[in-house]
């Protein structure tokens, strides 16, 4: 009996260790196949990261290729001068998710009219997308009527060369006539001065009802302004000229009677409107530089009584005049 057992129990002793044995291949295959599909995977994301595909074509982006560069949002800028800073700008040869594009959005943004740059980079196949925010054009610059715009003004200030004009037809500018060149030198444009131009060309058309079709400020101190028909001499454009430019709505109906022979209408002065005729001696109002208050925006009593009484001016020139 005690036999039987002892053969038994080697047996069993033996399947175990077989069983163990077993096991231990097992995970030693286990561990070869995991190296193995490392090793695998490693090599086959190094080919597939190497692959043309993840590379932007240097030759075919100095051609702008539309299958590697796309510009989209210029309406002022041409294309080639975009294309140009591409073209100046050494992107490194790397994949298309390593590139940075800080340097070529840096010097596209030198370009006048682009506000602002954003490129974007898609993946496989590689490719660039660059969108453009450009400066809004508010006045175009002449020497004089006859002559072509030579430069514009964005509404931050922005000077804008000639080699950007004509523009589009759907951007809507004044024309601005300036020499350009003030006490011997280059004038200078900020925002401040801008907005203020553009704050007083807004108001003149609120309240006249009409479009400005261009600002004469070659004489800073006797600016001009044309809305559509009639010849505004507006003096200069100081503190005061919001409040001389809502006398316009009062003084149009008398220059519409008088369109004819109406040379332009006056608003120089601070409490007093003038229509100038045709052939008529220039008068100006006898007021005391003391004397001379602000007009009152919300009382149109005073300008109305000027209004009467530019009527009757009108009247005795005329007969005079016969």
């Amino acid at each position: 009996m005690g036999l039987l057992y002892q053969k038994r129990r080697l047996k069993v002793n033996k399947i175990k260790r077989q069983i163990a044995a077993n096991r231990a291949n097992l995970q030693r295959i286990r561990v070869l196949l995991s190296l193995f599909m490392i090793i695998g995977i490693y090599y086959c994301g190094i080919k597939i990261l190497k692959m043309p595909q993840w590379y932007i074509d240097s030759n075919k982006l100095a051609k702008a290729d539309p299958s590697v560069l796309k510009i989209q949002g210029n309406v002022i800028t041409p294309d080639y001068k975009i294309i140009n800073m591409v073209r100046q700008t050494q992107l490194p040869y790397t994949q298309i998710f390593r590139l940075d594009t800080t340097e070529l959005e840096n010097n596209i943004g030198q370009l006048q009219p682009v506000k602002k740059v954003y490129v974007r980079r898609y993946w496989y196949p590689a490719r660039l997308t660059i969108t453009i925010e450009e400066r809004t054009p508010v006045f175009l610059l002449a020497p004089n009527l006859d002559s072509e715009p030579n430069s514009a003004l964005s509404s931050d200030g922005v000077l804008i060369d000639h080699d950007y004009l004509p523009f589009n037809s759907n951007i809507k500018a004044k024309k601005l006539l300036t020499y350009g060149v003030r006490n011997g030198h280059d004038e200078v444009w900020d925002k401040k001065r801008v907005e203020e131009i553009l704050k007083f060309t807004k108001a003149m058309e609120a309240y006249s009802g009409l479009s400005v079709k261009y600002i004469d400020i070659r004489n800073q101190k006797d600016v001009y302004v044309m809305l559509d028909n009639y010849l505004i001499r507006f003096g200069e454009i100081n503190d005061s000229a919001i409040a001389r430019a809502k006398r316009i709505a009062s003084i149009l109906p008398a220059a519409k009677k008088n369109a004819d022979k109406l040379k332009y209408i006056d608003l120089r002065w601070e409490d007093s409107c003038y229509l100038r005729l045709e052939g008529a001696k220039e008068q100006k109002p006898d007021i005391k530089p003391q004397e001379a208050k602000p007009a009152n925006p919300f009382n149109n009593q005073s300008t109305n009584q000027n209004v009467t009484q530019n009527n009757t001016e009108i009247k005795k020139t005329e007969e005079n005049q016969e």
